[in-house]
């Protein structure tokens, strides 16, 4: 695929959906269960991050651990390009998407420190675009988040560690510095992955990673494995689905959540409220266009979806970022 060594997909694969918690040398583990010493390994990966298609190893930090709050931002926007000019200098916009939709074409989530915060952005970012509307879509609650690409399949897969939990606290609630879960967002391509984490952290290797399993259990880390960037590996066809519940919004996103191929499930609400009648949203990537139109298609039947739309990615407004 796209240029890769046998070696190099199945060492992907088995860092995206098998990455060992309970090592303190993960990839000493995973050179072991490939049947390479851990120095290939690192040299590999170390290649792969050079070429942009290894973005990280290492956990997602929960934003609502960090204290902070997201939306989606939909606008009409006439100046894609200005748009495209204020987002990739907001550090707390970590995706920005020109897409099909016909009712809005620009798509950026925004995460601030609380809502009105969230809707002065917005309002800015119209105001740069020239919009002649937009929408703020709230996050109510993510039930699941695992941005898994099957390089077999040639279509998203979520890994085991997807399940998001309704409410995550802080890591001071749970007697951990925030130092630790920002340490462990991208771990360093070396033997002992948690050296540099444990020591700012000021706490053993051993604990670090004893406690990373009740980190994940509790949401303040997700999506424990390797990162890649999709595109480069021939995931072209990046699919919004947004869906319209026929009854209970909440029942429809945890249906869609049990799909393996949904990698990122949320309720969302409308400010305008009644301004956007899909609350539940889902992501899908894939190679091809007819395999994210089967996987939508079969995940809005299942969940019981009144209807659905499926928005395609056109343009990257904010490429390169490591989230």
């Amino acid at each position: 695929m796209s240029g890769l060594t046998d070696l190099q997909v199945k060492a992907l694969m088995e860092l995206e959906y098998n990455f060992p918690l309970t090592s303190a040398d993960p990839y000493a583990d995973v050179a072991s269960s490939l049947g390479v010493d851990e120095g290939t390994l690192l040299q590999e990966l170390r290649l792969l991050r050079s070429r942009g298609v290894l973005k990280r190893v290492g956990f997602y930090y929960n934003f609502r651990s960090q204290g902070k709050d997201a939306a989606l931002v939909a606008l009409s926007a006439e100046d894609v390009d200005a748009v495209a000019k204020a987002t990739a200098v907001d550090p707390l916009v970590t995706h920005s998407y020109l897409r099909d939709d016909p009712d809005y074409n620009v798509w950026i989530v925004v995460k601030r420190d609380n809502m009105d915060e969230i809707i002065k952005a917005a309002e800015e970012l119209a105001r740069v675009g020239r919009a002649s509307r937009h929408v703020v879509l709230t996050s109510v609650r993510t039930y699941k988040l695992s941005v898994k690409y099957d390089l077999v399949r040639g279509v998203s897969r979520a890994g085991r560690y997807a399940v998001v939990p309704p409410r995550a606290p802080r890591p001071e609630a749970l007697g951990v510095s925030p130092k630790l879960p920002e340490a462990l967002r991208s771990l360093p391509l070396e033997p002992r992955p948690y050296s540099a984490a444990a020591k700012l952290s000021g706490l053993s290797e051993e604990e670090v990673v004893r406690l990373i399993p009740r980190l994940l259990e509790a949401g303040v880390l997700l999506d424990p494995g390797a990162a890649v960037d999709g595109e480069s590996l021939g995931f072209k066809e990046n699919g919004m689905v947004v869906m319209e519940p026929s009854g209970s919004p909440e029942e429809l996103c945890e249906a869609a959540a049990r799909s393996e191929y949904s990698t990122h499930v949320v309720l969302r609400s409308s400010i305008p409220e009644g301004a956007w009648r899909y609350p539940c949203y889902a992501m899908i990537h894939a190679v091809r266009r007819d395999l994210v139109e089967e996987v939508a298609r079969i995940i809005a039947r299942d969940a019981g979806a009144k209807s659905y739309r499926i928005i395609y990615s056109l343009r990257d407004l904010k490429p390169g970022v490591v989230r």
